[in-house]
């Protein structure tokens, strides 16, 4: 028989951007006594999501001056997470933005205009000079480089143990195996009813990536999503030497390619090779969908690449996994509360992202469920912007 329980606030799903707003809420539970419930319908960790495997890009880079400033108000709390875990979870490596195409130029110049409007550091490099600099790089003679000594990369899977961990020893109750059936929002509060219980609570903050439409649904709001399945891979290199941290720098390729890379991290569990893929692959899946089978195309895609830009990195395929985006049309976030219920709040989707910004994302909703109000900067992420959106009235 269903018991109701009673909290302060609940979070639905447990990745990166719920694990953080646990988080976040209960390290203010000394002073505010709030109780906290994390539900995640998988394993916490789990594979299905957007939040698993070794590692993400930390970086300023970005086209949009609102990415790049909400970047430096979350790195110092990754370093301050780092330090009430005891744990190295963001690491700097330097990073390189390059394009040799028309669209890619333009997007690289727009970039280069935002670090310097914002005084971030940067090197801007030539395609003789990024050879130079990093010689594992064949490149044509167009081709324009961006050095961020900045760019970090984050221990992802270990980011959101983490958290989550935290959350649980600062007084969280932690529920995973158990997915959320209905949020039926009050005036004064929300009942959340899963497959094990029921729960009621003065705030829910929803973070259920994929699955985000399937709980808005009976509140009569829906987000235009696409939900695209992403591959990535692990490849050992030719000349392994010449690709580890130090030597070589995590990578974003703009314009036709797309594509992205890191240098060898060698943590355990993971493949000793470099981790690369394709920004958006463009191949569109149901949100419950559970197949996650590679694709050969895209992986001879990538071995492609490689060879063409990286020939000394293009050696044996050592695994290769899948992740989700769920992608808004204009790929920018949603941060926002369902329409007329401000106590009910949702942080997706992140379009594929999302991953560096968690930590201040889990700060702002957390605040905004506690306080009506944030300093993070997420002003632009509105859902009222979606002109298709059927909104409750």
């Amino acid at each position: 028989m269903h018991t109701e329980q009673v909290f302060d606030a609940i979070v639905i799903g447990a990745g990166a951007m719920g694990s953080a707003t646990a988080y976040h809420l209960t390290r203010r539970k000394q002073t505010t006594g709030s109780r906290v419930l994390l539900l995640e319908q998988f394993d916490i960790g789990h594979v299905m999501g957007s939040s698993h495997g070794e590692s993400r890009i930390f970086r300023y880079a970005y086209t949009q001056p609102a990415y790049s400033r909400l970047a430096m108000q979350c790195k110092p709390l990754w370093q301050l997470l780092e330090q009430e875990a005891g744990l190295e979870l963001l690491k700097p490596v330097g990073g390189v933005d390059l394009a040799d195409d028309e669209i890619g130029l333009k997007e690289i110049a727009a970039v280069a205009s935002v670090l310097q409007s914002l005084g971030v550091r940067y090197e801007d490099l030539s395609a003789s000079g990024l050879q130079a600099k990093f010689p594992q790089w064949r490149v044509p003679e167009q081709t324009r480089a961006l050095y961020s000594p900045d760019t970090s990369f984050i221990w992802a899977s270990r980011a959101v143990q983490v958290m989550v961990s935290l959350a649980a020893v600062q007084g969280a109750v932690v529920r995973d195996r158990e997915a959320v059936l209905q949020v039926i929002p009050y005036t004064d509060g929300v009942e959340v009813i899963t497959t094990k219980d029921t729960y009621r609570a003065r705030s829910v903050v929803m973070t259920a990536g994929s699955w985000i439409n399937s709980i808005l649904k009976p509140m009569q709001v829906e987000l235009p999503l696409r939900i695209e399945q992403e591959q990535l891979h692990y490849v050992a290199p030719v000349q392994p030497e010449l690709f580890g941290p130090g030597r070589f720098t995590i990578w974003l390729q703009y314009g036709g390619n797309n594509a992205y890379g890191f240098p060898v991290l060698g943590s355990d569990g993971y493949p000793k090779g470099i981790k690369c893929g394709f920004h958006h692959n463009r191949r569109y899946i149901e949100p419950g969908d559970t197949d996650r089978t590679p694709s050969l195309e895209v992986e001879a895609r990538m071995l492609a690449f490689l060879r063409a830009y990286l020939p000394d990195a293009a050696g044996t395929v050592l695994s290769r996994t899948c992740c989700l985006y769920t992608n808004t049309p204009d790929e920018d976030f949603v941060l926002d509360h369902v329409p007329g219920f401000p106590h009910v709040l949702l942080a997706s989707p992140c379009s594929g992202h999302g991953f560096k910004f968690s930590i201040g994302i889990g700060k702002a909703l957390a605040d905004l469920a506690q306080h009506g109000q944030t300093d993070i900067s997420i002003g632009e992420f509105g859902m009222a912007r979606f002109a298709s959106l059927n909104a409750r009235e």
